[in-house]
C-alpha cells in the first residue's frame, strides 16, 4: 500500500553502491539476509519497519540507548514528597490548578508522543516498537521520568499507558497519538479520545481536571519538501496548520472539557540533519536515495531552511490560536516553548533513536519531561 504521507523509497541498487553498507555486506553472506525491494513503502508499516530493522542490523551500534544509565548526562533525582496543598479556593478554575487537582493525563500527536523507536538495541538484532509507557508526557512505566509519574507524587492519575504497542497502533490508555499523524488527522485522535473517556473505567475522571499534551506538526514540516504530486506540500501551509489545530482544540474544549492543554512548540528540522553528520549509519539512513524518512531533513540546505522558517511560523500560529481560548475558566491552552531551546544537534546522536536517527530516544524523553515540568 502506498501512503500519501511521507513516502519511503528503499532501493537495493542504492544499498549495493553505498560505500558504508557495501563494506558491511562484504562481510556477510548476502543470501542469508533477504532485503525487500519495493519501489516505495508506507512509513511505520510492517514492510517499512522490516526494511529499517535489516539496515540497522548490518551496522555496528556501539552507543545504543536501552537504559537511563547509558544517557550522556545524569538527570536530577525527582525526590519531591507527597503533600496536600490547601489554598482555601472553593471554586477552582483552570488558572489556579494544583498538581493534586489533575486526575487524568492525555496525549495526542504523532510518533514522538507514541514513543516510536525510543529504545533501539535488542541484541543481536533490532526490534522496533512504540514505547508508550516511557513517553515524556503520559508514560506510566515504573521509575521513568514522565509528567504522569511526576504527578503521581501528588495525586492518583489515570490514562497513562504502560508498556509498548506495535507501530501504527491507534493508541493505548488515553495516549491517542498515532505514528505518522499530521495536524489534519488530529480530529481522528480526538474522536478516539472522546470514545475512550465514555468507557466506565473513566467515569470517575470525566468531569475532573485533565492535563492534555499536544505535540503535532513534525510530519507536516517533513511533507513541505515532498513531491507536489503527493499533495503533502499543500497540507504543510501555515494556514492549514492553524485551521486544523484550532478545530482539534475546539473539540477538546467542547467534548473533553475541564482541561489544561500543553501545546508544545516545534523544533527545527535542520537539527536532525546536523546531528547525523559523522555517523556512518545515520548518514546512510538519512540519504533519501536509500530510505525516505523526512524529505526536508534529507533535502538540500535551502529546503531545510524553508522547513525551519515554517516551523517558526507554526509556533507563531500556536500562540495565536492559544490566545483564542483565554476567556474560559474550565479550559486553557498554553504554548510550551521549552523544547525549542535545546540545542540537541550539539550532542550528535546522544538524544536520537539509534534505529532511525530521527525520533527522540529515552534520554531525550527524560529531558523533555523535565523541561515541560519546569
Amino acid at each position: 500500500m502506498k501512503s500519501p504521507f511521507s513516502p519511503l523509497s528503499f532501493s537495493l541498487e542504492a544499498i549495493m553502491h553505498n560505500k558504508y553498507l557495501a563494506a558491511a555486506l562484504s562481510l556477510l553472506n548476502f543470501q542469508q539476509i533477504p532485503i525487500h525491494e519495493p519501489p516505495s513503502i508506507a512509513p511505520y508499516t510492517n514492510e517499512w519497519i522490516h526494511a529499517l530493522e535489516q539496515m540497522y542490523n548490518l551496522f555496528p551500534h556501539p552507543s545504543n540507548t536501552t537504559t537511563r544509565d547509558q544517557c550522556m548526562f545524569d538527570v536530577p533525582t525527582f525526590n519531591c514528597t507527597q503533600f496536600y496543598w490547601d489554598d482555601g479556593v472553593t471554586q477552582r478554575d483552570v488558572w489556579h490548578l494544583r498538581p493534586q487537582d489533575i486526575k487524568a493525563v492525555i496525549s495526542i500527536g504523532d510518533s514522538i508522543s507514541a514513543g516510536f523507536g525510543m529504545l533501539s538495541a535488542r541484541p543481536p538484532f533490532a526490534n522496533v516498537w512504540e514505547y508508550r509507557g516511557k513517553v515524556f508526557s503520559s508514560g506510566s512505566d515504573s521509575n521513568e521520568y514522565t509528567i504522569r509519574n511526576f504527578l503521581s507524587t501528588y495525586s492518583d492519575t489515570v490514562g497513562g499507558p504502560v508498556g509498548i504497542t506495535v507501530p501504527l497502533s491507534r493508541g493505548k490508555g488515553l495516549n491517542s497519538a498515532i505514528s505518522g499523524a499530521v495536524v489534519q488527522t488530529l480530529d481522528e485522535e480526538v474522536t478516539r479520545l472522546v470514545h475512550q473517556l465514555s468507557h466506565t473505567q473513566y467515569n470517575s475522571v470525566r468531569d475532573s481536571w485533565k492535563l492534555i499534551t499536544v505535540l503535532i506538526g513534525a510530519n507536516n514540516l517533513c511533507g513541505l519538501c515532498a513531491s507536489p504530486s503527493t499533495g503533502l506540500p499543500q497540507q504543510a501551509t501555515a494556514d492549514e496548520y492553524e485551521k486544523h489545530l484550532r478545530l482539534a482544540l475546539h473539540r477538546l474544549r467542547t467534548e473533553v472539557k475541564h482541561a489544561f492543554v500543553n501545546l508544545l512548540a516545534l523544533f527545527s528540522v535542520s537539527v536532525v540533519h546536523d546531528a547525523t553528520r559523522g555517523n556512518q549509519y545515520c548518514e546512510f539512513v538519512m540519504d533519501k536515495s536509500n530510505m525516505y524518512i523526512c524529505p526536508c531533513a534529507q533535502g538540500t540546505d535551502e529546503e531545510r531552511k524553508a522547513a525551519d522558517a515554517m516551523a517558526e511560523e507554526y509556533n507563531r500560529r500556536m500562540y495565536k490560536v492559544a490566545k483564542e481560548f483565554e476567556g474560559y475558566k474550565d479550559f486553557a491552552v498554553v504554548v510550551q516553548p521549552g523544547l525549542t531551546a535545546f540545542d540537541v544537534a550539539k550532542y550528535k546522536q546522544a538524544y536520537f533513536s539509534g534505529i532511525d536517527c530521527f525520533h527522540p530516544n529515552l534520554c531525550a524523553n527524560q529531558i523533555m519531561a523535565i523541561a515541560l515540568w519546569n
